[in-house]
């Protein structure tokens, strides 16, 4: 009987220090995502300032999105469910390019808003647009692909920039 007093004894003593161990991993976690964050900013406004542009022209969105419109549409905007052709450049802050529509060969990406796998900030910065409009996204890594590594031209906590002009809506 005394025995088994103890091994209950010691079974939820493991099991709270399981559950505080697994607390504090989660918590350092939320902590190196908000440091990351916070990182992926400073650096987008560095690239502001490296580029000479004007942070008025820029939104920031709740989620650290910024976006820059440079040509205005004048169709009609794009929601959630809309089937899209879009061109685009992407590349990184120091100016890599990692993929662009516009190379030979290549055609215009068609995908469906909030359907097709394609990073978050496309998602949320397509709802933005309307078609004929081409826009600069600054994408924060969390919103692009964050800390994978299976993605070679970019790597882990890439801030991204993508011109992205909304050709039609299909």
């Amino acid at each position: 009987m005394l025995s088994y007093n103890i091994n209950k004894h010691r079974s939820g003593l493991l099991q709270a220090l399981l559950l505080l161990f697994v607390a504090l991993s989660f918590s350092a976690c939320k902590d190196d995502d908000v440091d990351q964050k916070v990182k992926d900013d400073a650096q987008i406004q560095q690239y502001f300032k490296a580029n000479n542009i004007d942070t008025a022209t820029v939104v920031k969105t709740n989620s650290g999105l910024y976006y820059q419109l440079l040509r205005e549409g004048t169709g009609e905007r794009i929601y959630p469910g809309d089937r899209v052709s879009v061109d685009y450049l992407g590349t990184l802050l120091n100016g890599t390019k990692f993929d662009s529509s516009y190379d030979e060969g290549k055609e215009p990406i068609e995908l469906t808003v909030g359907v097709t796998k394609v990073v978050l900030g496309w998602q949320e910065g397509l709802q933005l647009m309307r078609v004929g409009e081409k826009a600069r996204l600054f994408i924060p890594s969390h919103l692009g692909y964050g800390t994978r590594r299976d993605v070679p031209a970019i790597p882990p906590n890439s801030p991204l920039v993508f011109e992205v002009e909304v050709l039609e809506i299909l």
